[in-house]
């Protein structure tokens, strides 16, 4: 899957009222359940209680899910709101390259740690990935 490619994904969590908390929050979005769908970002994550919490398995700060946003200004809105809201940052904005695109993005990170990133294409460049 592209990096630009909105998704959707079911996280295993250790404390899903915890954790629907913490979404609801930092979100800003009311959740159907343990849902939770942003139309406009395109993107969905269904919160999971695990029964065994060592079947949660987190990846090492790389996103679970990637959020496509259409402006750089949107994405600082975002940024804002969710530091606002108490977020736990995986990462604060960057610039980052693929194949030769320059795209901005951030993290924020869930009480059990998994990672999801938001992000914006800033600039098609002639340059190697870095």
């Amino acid at each position: 899957m592209s990096p630009m490619q909105n998704s959707e994904k079911e996280i295993l969590v250790s404390d899903l009222e915890l954790s629907v908390d913490y979404y609801s929050t930092i979100l800003g979005i009311q959740g159907e359940g343990s849902k939770f769908v942003d139309e406009k970002k395109k993107f969905v994550i269904h919160l999971k209680q695990a029964t065994d919490v060592t079947k949660i398995h987190p990846k090492k700060l790389q996103p679970e899910l990637y959020v496509c946003v259409d402006t750089v200004e949107e994405l600082y809105s975002m940024y804002l709101t969710y530091r606002n809201n108490g977020a736990l940052f995986a990462f604060n904005p960057r610039d980052t390259y693929e194949e030769g695109i320059r795209f901005k993005e951030f993290a924020i990170r869930d009480l059990d740690g998994y990672v999801i990133a938001f992000k914006t294409t800033l600039s098609k460049e002639n340059q190697a990935a870095h």
